[in-house]
Formats: structure tokens, C-alpha cells, sequence
């Protein structure tokens, strides 16, 4: 039976709100365009009164499945605050605690739930939560992870990828990256492509050839927007050169398809 903990989460949601800025709260909901309502509160505080709200409840001397289940209840919260919340108490104190193909299995379940569905706690999550399970187990938790590529689901596919931003030079991942890479750089969703301008525009910093030839290889299925992040840090007329390849290449199609009608 699952347990209840919503009068343990409502005391932080409480402090939350005491804590929260009307004009924060205003500031990251344009930013994020109303897709998650926000409380108005700063990662730095809200770890802070979880740090306190655990301790004053004595969470910290529950067994690491019951913790797991509680932070994990955090992301079923509508508000984006209780959700980094359950990120938060996972990145600094469960992480290391369980083996990574059972954590994996947790996560599984929030994505299948889409508890998860916006690119602020995706690439919370990803970043905070998931690159240190592969920091911490290597390539077996890495292989995994890169399987997601192909979930239906963006959000999850999308985290085939983000988890290895910080891991970018590490060339033992990159077959993981790359795969990961071609599958969401073919999808439609803005943010599968995005996912891969971010990664590459990471990588050209340590292996820029690595770079140039997944571009040359998928160009066609590049955004402008995915294009211009992953070349980010390359030098102007090369960017540009790559810029009009594109557009000549989105021309070309579009004739194409009008000469089929």
C-alpha cells in the first residue's frame, strides 16, 4: 500500500509559500510561458528549508525506500517548486543510495505518469539527478539511459541525452551521445532537437570534428534554432556557411515537395 505523505508535504509546501516572491513567481512563469505555475521561490532557498523541513521531521533516519517513495511523491505536486523539491532531496541525499537500474525504475514511472513535462524540471532532473548516476556508475547506467532515446513520450527521450551536458569530455560516452543524438535530432519535437544542440555545442568544446561531422551527416534534420546552439561556439563565417546550408536545404525541399502536387 502507498503510503500517505501529504501532511509532510504540505508542511514544506507551507514554508514554500512563505518563502515564495510574488515577483519571481511572475518572472519564471513568462519565462516558461505558463506551461508549470510557480510558487516564486529560488533553488538556493527551497534546498535550504529542505534541509531543515527533513531534519525537524527526522526523514533523515528513515530507510532510503521510504525516503525514495517520499521524494518521489513530490513530483505528483503541481507547482514547479515541490517538484525541484523532490529533485533536490534525491541530487543530495538518495542518488548514491540505491543501485541505479532500481532508481531507473522509479524514474520510469514518473515519466509513464508525465509527472514530468516541461524543459525547466526535465533538465533539472537530467542534470542534477541522472548525469550523477552516470558520473557515479559509468557505462552500464549510461547505456541505459541512452535507451530512453526512442520513448514516445519527448520528455523521457529527451533525457536519453541532457543527463551527459556535464560529461561532454568524456569520450567513453560518446557512442551513447551520438546514438541518443541521430534519434531525437530526426524527431519533430522542438525540444528532442534541442536536446541535441545543446549536447554538441558541449562537445565542440573538447572534439569540434566530432561536431562538424554530425552536422554534415543529419543536416537536413537540424532546426535553425538546434543549429545555432550546437555551433555556438564556432567561428562566424563557419556558422554562417552552415546556416545557408540549411536554408538551401529547406528550399530545395519545399520545391520539391510543391512539384509532387
Amino acid at each position: 500500500m502507498k503510503t500517505d505523505f501529504t501532511a509532510l508535504i504540505t508542511k514544506h509546501q507551507e514554508a514554500l509559500a512563505q518563502a515564495a516572491s510574488a515577483r519571481t513567481k511572475q518572472w519564471w512563469e513568462s519565462y516558461l510561458k505558463g506551461v508549470i505555475p510557480f510558487r516564486g521561490v529560488g533553488i538556493p532557498q527551497n534546498r535550504e528549508l529542505l534541509a531543515h523541513w527533513r531534519t525537524a521531521n527526522q526523514i533523515d533516519t528513515w530507510p532510503v525506500e521510504q525516503q525514495f517513495e517520499l521524494a518521489l511523491a513530490f513530483f505528483e505536486q503541481p507547482f514547479a517548486e515541490d517538484k525541484l523539491a523532490g529533485i533536490l532531496y534525491i541530487q543530495n541525499y538518495l542518488y548514491d543510495k540505491l543501485p541505479w537500474d532500481a532508481q531507473l525504475e522509479k524514474y520510469d514511472t514518473v515519466y509513464q505518469r508525465k509527472l514530468i513535462f516541461d524543459w525547466n524540471i526535465c533538465d533539472w532532473f537530467c542534470v542534477r539527478v541522472l548525469g550523477a548516476l552516470i558520473k557515479k556508475h559509468g557505462i552500464e547506467c549510461a547505456r541505459a539511459i541512452a535507451g530512453w532515446r526512442d520513448a514516445g513520450y519527448v520528455w523521457q527521450a529527451r533525457s536519453s541525452l541532457v543527463p551527459f551536458v556535464n560529461l561532454a569530455a568524456e569520450r567513453d560516452f560518446r557512442p551513447f551521445i551520438e546514438a541518443a543524438s541521430i534519434a531525437l535530432i530526426k524527431r519533430e519535437e522542438r525540444f528532442a532537437k534541442t536536446a541535441v544542440g545543446w549536447i554538441l555545442r558541449e562537445i565542440f568544446k573538447h572534439d569540434a570534428p566530432f561536431v562538424f561531422s554530425f552536422i554534415d551527416t543529419h543536416l537536413a534534420s537540424f532546426s535553425k534554432e538546434s543549429l545555432t546552439n550546437a555551433l555556438k561556439y564556432c567561428d562566424p563565417d563557419t556558422r554562417k556557411t552552415y546556416q545557408q546550408a540549411l536554408r538551401a536545404q529547406r528550399a530545395a525541399s519545399s520545391a520539391s515537395a510543391g512539384s509532387s502536387f
